[in-house]
């Protein structure tokens, strides 16, 4: 397994109020990692030197010094641009807002299509943060469909909360962080007494089980496994993040074709845990989850 490495974290905003748990949350990422902040704002047209000004003065604002060095203004393509910093800058996270655009009846919980694109074709995870990210975390919650992108996912879940978790008070005191392995199985029971579901069950335990008889020796996390069974997936992930008091949501990303509103490589379910959850959410797009997965021998037949 990969311990989490944060030597990079990049910070997109629109200078809107949702960029300031984005903000905060990679500030305290940064400092709990010793990693580099850098904050990065697109304009659609050539940046003038008031634009720099008030990306500076949006930075002070939320309590922040900017560095001249890792204060971006770039003009383009919000996505591409945006992407094309996170590789030349080496970014592990790109943080962003839970929103870039506000479309009439929309209530401000969308994804936007800015963050959307970014997270779909990055190579970096991206943390999706309504509210800023409490830090030690405490609590994460995985969400899986025993899917390759969900294995990939469950590793990335498992560094991250063993890298962010509060040191042990002393030795022998048992875990300080714990993560919460989700499935929610929309199968329909078959009329033989609901063997169908069992088996599917029985596959959930299998991969639990091997996940935490793999961290049990490096990720000071204790891991709980719930199945649920329900038909709105996207509902009963955020609402299990707020019955188990999550720090911390993660969820693979497909890559798949995008369709005509950009939600089919995200996929369906994650936009709507996006829009639906008040807890961050750390979106692992294929690039990544499939290195985490393919490098510790993770991508299974179900």
């Amino acid at each position: 397994m990969h311990l989490l490495t944060l030597r990079t974290v990049l910070v997109a905003t629109d200078l809107d109020k949702a960029s300031v748990a984005a903000l905060e949350t990679g500030h305290r990422l940064a400092a709990a990692a010793g990693a580099a902040l850098h904050v990065v704002h697109v304009t659609r047209r050539s940046p003038a030197e008031s634009d720099r000004g008030e990306l500076e003065s949006f930075i002070r604002s939320a309590g922040l010094q900017p560095d001249a060095r890792h204060v971006h203004l770039l003009d383009g393509d919000p996505p591409h641009a945006i992407r094309l910093l996170a590789d030349r800058i080496g970014a592990d996270v790109i943080v962003v807002g839970p929103h870039r655009d506000r479309r009439e009846g929309d209530s401000g919980h969308s994804l936007g299509s800015t963050a959307l694109a970014i997270v779909t074709d990055s190579f970096a995870p991206c943390l999706v943060a309504r509210e800023p990210l409490s830090i030690p975390v405490e609590r994460v919650l995985v969400a899986v469909d025993l899917s390759d992108t969900a294995r990939g996912a469950l590793v990335v879940g498992l560094s991250w909360a063993s890298a962010l978790r509060a040191p042990p008070a002393r030795a022998g005191t048992g875990a300080p962080a714990t993560m919460v392995v989700l499935h929610v199985d929309r199968s329909t029971p078959p009329h033989n007494g609901g063997a169908g579901r069992s088996q599917y069950g029985d596959a959930f335990a299998r991969e639990v089980t091997r996940i935490r008889d793999d961290a049990g020796q490096w990720a000071g996390v204790s891991i709980e496994d719930r199945l649920v069974s329900g038909n709105d997936p996207a509902r009963m992930i955020a609402e299990a993040a707020l019955k188990h008091r999550a720090n911390l949501v993660v969820l693979g990303t497909r890559g798949l074709g995008l369709d005509r509103v950009g939600r089919g490589r995200l996929g369906s379910v994650s936009a709507s845990v996006v829009r639906l959850c008040e807890t961050p959410v750390l979106l692992v797009p294929p690039a990544v989850w499939m290195s985490y997965a393919a490098s510790e021998g993770h991508l299974m037949a179900t």
